[in-house]
């Protein structure tokens, strides 16, 4: 039997059974059926599809797991898994950390004279323990801050000069850091040139360092507003590494203290150090005082150089490195020349780089009192240093010192008390080790430039 449209409009969809005759009705409109169809109620009870739950929660979990995995690749790109895991041991670890640097650098001083190419095995270790260290260095402070003991530690002047600029400028400390791993690898870089380019490729080595150093401060001078340079341009390890152990709660509660007997208050339970001389209540009381440096901005720790005679003694206290390795380079060339083949001569030309380097170090160290000194005079300006400028200044002085050990100096006076003093200890025992080690270490002062550097 035919159904017609109107009929199954009306019946039931999930009714099997025989519909009833038709009647005559009057023709329906397509788009009046396709309505009603439409918006006629489904009497079948709605029964959940498992499809549609299933393919719901599948596309919420693999939109959560592909984003998931997205960002552990986008996290992986942008630092590598093993350095969150090296970083991870070293905390668990920090109360090592000191001893075994220390040690490994230790060692190092073994190497020179021991056997072949011992220079370079030693500065290699040196070199690479130095880029550690500085690594370290950013995971300890950065764990430091984050930590309970960051109350009760109190940072340097040096520190807070330097982690001012370090956290405010990202050119600043882009190029200081650069500075700082320049600094310890120039003496590998001119062993290495040396072994592989002679003495004319170590030449190069020794000039191109400079200038990218002299560059790398000059960029520094301006950074910080032509303020005095202070050395090393970053911040320093100076908080035992063990104070961040989880293991060791005591380092944890007494950083920042010293060691020491302690007298408990009955009543507040507040302790008080045992003071034995009158030095030792001063030196209590004035780490309770609060000085001008303790309270002013990082920046203002170093005054910026306003004359003009103090910027140029700093600039030619930064280009002096570069101004003694270009003299030490002439000279050489000199020598070689068959132009000054006399005795006083040639002593000219030998005393000529140290000369020069001593003179423009001793001049050129104490800017800062010059730039100080324009509004009341030398004894005013020494009233007006803050601690980090004379600490700086006291620096600079201990290291003339080091010129000692330089150029015509060395090898007129230096040298010949070395070598008498190794003589007469060659046949005592133990001080003939001594006597050794000093013989080693002349190997590499006499022969590389940067064994002696200090800026």
């Amino acid at each position: 039997m035919a159904v017609s449209g109107n009929d199954i409009s009306k019946s039931d969809p999930l009714d099997f059974s025989t519909p009833s005759p038709s009647t005559p009705s009057e023709p329906v409109d397509s788009s009046s059926q396709s309505s009603y169809i439409s918006n006629a109620p489904d009497p079948r009870p709605e029964i959940p599809s498992p499809l549609a739950n299933g393919a719901e929660k599948h596309d919420v979990i693999g939109t959560a797991g592909m984003s998931g995995i997205n960002g552990k690749m986008k996290a992986g790109r942008a630092g590598a898994p093993w350095l969150c895991i090296y970083e991870s041991f070293l905390l668990k670890n920090a109360s090592q950390i000191a001893s075994v640097e220390s040690t490994l650098q230790h060692l190092t001083y073994l190497f020179p004279g021991k056997f072949k190419d011992a220079e370079i095995a030693s500065e290699v270790v040196y070199s690479a323990l130095g880029i550690l260290g500085l690594y370290h260095d950013t995971i300890l402070a950065h764990a430091l801050s984050s930590s309970a003991s960051c109350s009760k530690y109190q940072p340097s002047l040096h520190t807070r000069y330097t982690r001012h600029f370090t956290t405010h400028n990202a050119a600043y400390k882009k190029i200081a850091y650069f500075l700082a791993v320049i600094q310890k690898t120039e003496l590998l870089i001119e062993v290495m040139s040396r072994k592989y380019g002679a003495q004319r490729g170590q030449r190069t080595a020794i000039v191109g360092i400079e200038s990218i150093k002299a560059a790398c401060r000059l960029a520094l001078l301006q950074i910080c507003g032509s303020r005095t340079l202070v050395t090393p341009p970053i911040p320093e390890r100076e908080v035992d590494p063990k104070v961040l152990d989880p293991d060791d709660p005591i380092a944890l509660a007494d950083v920042g203290e010293e060691d020491g007997d302690y007298w408990m208050m009955p009543r507040t339970g507040q302790k008080l150090p045992q003071l034995k001389e009158d030095s030792d209540a001063t030196q209590f009381l004035m780490k309770k005082v609060l000085l001008p440096d303790d309270v002013v901005p990082g920046r203002k720790l170093i005054h910026p150089l306003t004359t003009v005679d103090g910027r140029i003694k700093e600039i030619l206290y930064i280009l002096r490195p570069l101004l003694y390795a270009l003299l030490t380079l002439l000279a050489s060339r000199l020598r070689e020349s068959k132009r000054f083949e006399g005795h006083q001569a040639r002593k000219v030309i030998n005393w000529m780089p140290w000369f020069v380097g001593f003179a423009l170090e001793y001049i050129c160290r104490d800017g800062v009192i010059d730039s100080l000194s324009n509004e009341g005079g030398i004894r005013a300006a020494l009233t007006k240093l803050t601690g980090l400028e004379k600490r700086e200044l006291e620096k600079r002085s201990n290291s003339m010192w080091w010129w000692t050990l330089r150029g015509q100096l060395y090898d007129s006076v230096t040298k010949p008390i070395l070598d008498k003093l190794i003589k007469k200890t060659e046949n005592i025992p133990l001080l003939n080790l001594v006597g050794l080690y000093i013989g080693d270490y002349q190997y590499l002062m006499e022969t590389y430039h940067f064994a002696t550097s200090t800026l």
